[in-house]
């Protein structure tokens, strides 16, 4: 039974599904603070971390960095790089809105919309952030590079095995 467990939570289908989830949840996240980037350095602000001239470098380039590593997570292209990129950006995220709901904040987290106005940071954003950072450890455990690009890519490539001189 516990062989049969491992078996079916370390299986490829079931980690490419985590990757490619996880890699869209970060695309998704990206699109809006993209497009959005003062509305973003506003929600970045309203967590009172960071000295005022750090917050628009990081509203530009944060969701860029969101974007490239979900997109080459979900594509299976530089995973090992790009789930540890996510992981830490997790890390980050579970940090600030830890001490933000700790110091009573009553903000947007600013996760997916970049509207102030948009659904307020709760104790399921946090919970949400811990469960993405489970699968992004997970991936970073057992993926193998199934149904990935990568292994495309590699098994595509075929071996010389002429030898001219």
């Amino acid at each position: 039974m516990r062989n049969a467990l491992k078996h079916w939570l370390t299986h490829p289908w079931l980690v490419a599904l985590l990757r490619v989830a996880l890699g869209v949840v970060f695309i998704v996240a990206a699109v809006d603070k993209i497009a959005s980037p003062a509305g973003f350095a506003q929600n970045i602000a309203n967590y009172r971390l960071l000295p005022y001239q750090a917050i628009h470098a990081l509203a530009i380039v944060l969701p860029w960095l969101e974007l490239v590593a979900g997109a080459l997570l979900a594509l299976g292209w530089w995973t090992r790089a790009s789930v540890v990129i996510v992981n830490l950006l997790l890390v980050v995220f579970i940090v600030a809105i830890s001490q933000a709901m700790a110091r009573g904040l009553d903000i947007s987290c600013g996760c997916f919309d970049t509207d102030p106005a948009a659904h307020k940071m709760s104790r399921w954003t946090l919970y949400w952030d811990i469960i993405w950072l489970g699968w992004g450890l997970w991936i970073q455990a057992f993926d193998r590079g199934a149904w990935s690009i990568e292994r495309w890519v590699r098994s595509s490539r075929t071996p010389r095995t002429d030898t001219e001189p």
